[in-house]
């Protein structure tokens, strides 16, 4: 049995329907105030609960081989889900529960580590619990993935990377994503312009959700995801601007960039921080993906595991067919 903390957001969907496509009994940890109707079909066993709540992960963990967890308070639902009880104290619980109920192998989906990026709130907490896995006695695999396209290029201008999504990370209800993403969402189809985080050269390793969700799954058991970190990511390294370039292709039409200074986000940053810690820590993960180069070479990891890595045209070339369709 396998249970899925973080079951209802975008990635841990598409890790349970993976898991129950190859036939494991899946369990999905969901919140009672989580939207999980999409959840409710063969192979799948629902149980309530809270990270933040260690009765609730004690039944969660109950003859549990495998745990593989998602979740995470970047775009909080509720006004409790800070960084620090979720994805500080919550993962604490779960480790606990973990070593007492003998669950045997622990997958968890970390972000990339860079001295000046973990000091933002949520890297940090990633880091301070992928140090409380490598002391449990929990036999851990550690996925440290880049930013994700189905994130970072909708947050260009565009909803085409939304097509035929699940419980899309986008769509969550925390206001100021919701505010901004309104307010953009048809820039590149009616506007025609593109939302560039600086001058729009530095690369990052963009990598699909389904792709991470791929690596997740296949370490399950895995005899060299044992006690093991990965960095992950996607085929290519890319700037936004050559993202863009991908678009007006897609598209079929020219697009204008619109950059949105480095400053401006390590500005947000320190004002937001004074009354909204997750809108400060999108502000300060747009600063760093302004300023900071993150490439990462993947053919190791992807030969490992056996997972055919998805281009970014490959990508958003595939939910315009779905548009299309």
């Amino acid at each position: 049995m396998i249970l899925v903390v973080g079951a209802t957001g975008q990635l841990g969907t598409v890790v349970v329907r993976k898991l129950v496509k190859q036939g494991e009994s899946v369990r999905a940890f969901v919140r009672k105030t989580s939207d999980y109707a999409h959840l409710k079909h063969e192979g799948v066993e629902s149980v309530f609960g809270d990270l933040r709540d260690p009765a609730s992960l004690e039944a969660a963990c109950r003859g549990i081989d495998t745990v593989i967890a998602t979740a995470n308070a970047a775009l909080p639902r509720e006004s409790g889900d800070s960084f620090k009880a979720v994805d500080g104290q919550g993962y604490e619980n779960l480790i606990q529960s973990c070593e007492r109920r003998g669950v045997r192998q622990f997958v968890y989906t970390s972000a990339l580590a860079h001295p000046s990026y973990d000091r933002l709130p949520i890297t940090h907490q990633k880091r301070v619990t992928e140090a409380r896995l490598q002391k449990s006695g929990l036999e851990y695999t550690i996925f440290r993935a880049d930013a994700f396209m189905d994130v970072v290029f909708p947050m260009m201008g565009s909803d085409i990377a939304l097509n035929g999504v699940e419980a899309a990370t986008i769509k969550r209800p925390f206001w100021f994503t919701s505010k901004f993403f309104g307010s953009i969402k048809d820039n590149i189809s009616k506007n025609g312009k593109v939302g560039i985080l600086g001058d729009g050269t530095t690369r990052r390793t963009y990598v699909c959700i389904d792709d991470v969700a791929e690596f997740l799954v296949k370490a399950v058991g895995h005899p060299k995801a044992r006690n093991a970190v990965f960095d992950i990511g996607g085929p290519e390294a890319l700037s936004q601007i050559q993202v863009m370039k991908i678009y007006e292709k897609i598209i079929g039409k020219p697009l204008k960039a619109q950059h949105t200074p480095a400053m401006v986000f390590k500005a947000g940053h320190a004002m937001l921080r004074l009354f909204s810690p997750a809108a400060a820590n999108i502000m300060g993960l747009n600063y760093f993906t302004a300023t900071m180069d993150s490439v990462i070479d993947m053919k190791e990891t992807a030969e490992i595991f056996d997972v055919r890595l998805t281009s970014a045209d490959e990508f958003l070339s595939a939910k315009v067919a779905v548009q299309d369709a």
